[in-house]
């Protein structure tokens, strides 16, 4: 069994609002809940609202917070592990190609690099895939509508119910 930290710090971003707070890793990695399609929702301690467009204002806190997946945007966190899945952890998903994206989800645009494997085509990745969210790594992310407010991270775990554009450099 692998060594990793048993709390992590995460910011969840839905419409209008950030949560931030601590996920517990010790049954199951952040990434693993995320993409797991039998559970609607996640369990956060320690959780901070704040509206996007005052990042310092602190709206509410609360030690438990319920999150319902189907509402996110996207998980921001610092660490890129902590954005994978288990099984995204070992072997083969190590060497996969990372290719350069842009997207936009409600009121922010994002960018970043989507790990893939060597034949897939990015252009049936929203439309074939099974799983609701996908991890970009090493991302930048902009409000739209306070183009001053950034946030950046080692891994975003993307809504992709969410994404209403997504622009590539090239297809791979």
């Amino acid at each position: 069994m692998e060594k990793h930290e048993t709390k992590i710090t995460v910011d969840f971003f839905g419409v209008g609002f950030r949560l931030s707070g601590t996920f517990d890793t010790r049954q199951r990695y952040l990434a693993d809940v995320l993409y797991d399609m039998t559970t609607s929702y996640l369990i956060v301690e320690d959780a901070y609202v704040s509206p996007i467009g005052q990042p310092a204002k602190i709206s509410a806190n609360h030690p438990i917070a319920i999150i319902v997946k189907s509402s996110l945007c996207f998980a921001l966190t610092a660490n890129r592990d902590d954005g994978l899945r288990r099984d995204q952890r070992y072997g083969s998903y190590l060497g996969q190609r990372m290719l350069p994206i842009f997207l936009t989800v409600d009121s922010f645009e994002m960018s970043g690099f989507l790990r893939l494997p060597g034949k897939l085509d990015p252009r049936v990745l929203l439309s074939t895939q099974t799983e609701t969210f996908m991890t970009l790594m090493d991302v930048k992310i902009r409000s739209t509508f306070h183009p001053d407010i950034t946030f950046e991270g080692g891994a975003a775990i993307v809504n992709k119910t969410r994404i209403g554009f997504l622009g590539l450099q090239s297809m791979g």
